[in-house]
């Protein structure tokens, strides 16, 4: 692909963060409604490119000129197969290093969603506890086409925890789903998976809103998931400077339902909810004073 078009198929693409289990899949999954974005759901291991052997969480200086140029090659042609004409992605780690993510797609529009500490936290763990293991053949597929052969070891560990059988799981580290912080596998040892979820949340929160609200205005946008409704959809659009069609009207209609975003609080264990008070209180304090 020529240098022009792709700089053409990467104009001012949306970059949809946040925590795990907050309702990125959701507008993700609106956002491609719309008859000029193509998304890119989940491209974990072509962020990664250079940098496998690190966390998820990558500085500027991590996109060096051939990172930049190999997940830039990667994206754009995608827009194209999808007949769109402007991209959307969707990457929950991408939270962790939207100063990274920033480098590979200069002038990106960040839209963060927001959700409930407690309620995020505790999907999180439900998440983690039923896909952490096992691995699914068309996951599999979608992820050997992101790698080469140089880049197989470093995940070839990852395979072999989530599918060794468990009365052998202690020889190897615990598997992991979700954003690999940074000594994720020394806090699987040390801490319950409840905490290890929190922090998953904290980072994730603090980071993006530390780096988001820095930027110039309509570069960055928060959005409650709890406050979603076609208006807040109409919105979000504009600053996307998208016009409100109605494909996007009648996916609203058809994806969204607001009872599953507060539901797990209501059924919670007591000790739980008191664990995770005590790990990310002062972040849901924050949030709610204003940042």
């Amino acid at each position: 692909m020529l240098e022009s078009e792709l700089q053409q198929a990467l104009d001012r693409p949306i970059v949809v963060i946040g925590s795990p289990r907050s309702g990125t899949t959701l507008l993700g999954n609106l956002l491609k409604c719309h008859p000029q974005l193509a998304q890119l759901e989940e491209p974990r291991l072509t962020w990664k490119y250079g940098n496998d052997n690190k966390s998820d969480l990558l500085r500027a200086g991590d996109a060096r000129p051939e990172v930049c140029r190999h997940i830039r090659q990667t994206f754009a042609p995608a827009v194209r197969e999808q007949g769109r004409t402007r991209l959307v992605e969707k990457t929950p780690s991408n939270a962790l290093r939207m100063e990274f993510v920033d480098r590979v797609l200069p002038g990106c529009i960040f839209i963060h969603t927001l959700r409930d500490g407690v309620e995020s936290v505790l999907s999180i763990r439900k998440f983690w506890q039923g896909h952490a293991r096992g691995i699914r053949k068309d996951k599999l597929l979608e992820r050997l086409k992101e790698i080469d052969l140089r880049r197989a070891p470093y995940y070839a560990r990852e395979l072999i925890r989530r599918v060794i059988p468990k009365p052998l799981a202690g020889l190897v580290n615990k598997p992991v789903w979700g954003p690999r912080i940074p000594g994720i596998d020394g806090l699987l040892q040390e801490l319950d998976l409840l905490e290890v979820c929190c922090l998953q949340w904290r980072m994730c929160v603090e980071l993006a809103c530390d780096y988001g609200r820095q930027l110039p205005p309509g570069r960055y946008l928060e959005v409650q998931l709890s406050e979603m409704s076609p208006e807040l959809m109409a919105s979000i659009l504009d600053f996307c400077q998208l016009e409100n069609t109605p494909e996007m009207q009648a996916g609203f209609a058809a994806q969204f339902n607001p009872e599953l975003t507060t539901q797990r609080r209501q059924q919670a264990d007591p000790q739980d909810l008191a664990v995770i008070q005590r790990w990310i209180g002062p972040t849901m304090n924050w949030l709610e004073a204003g940042g």
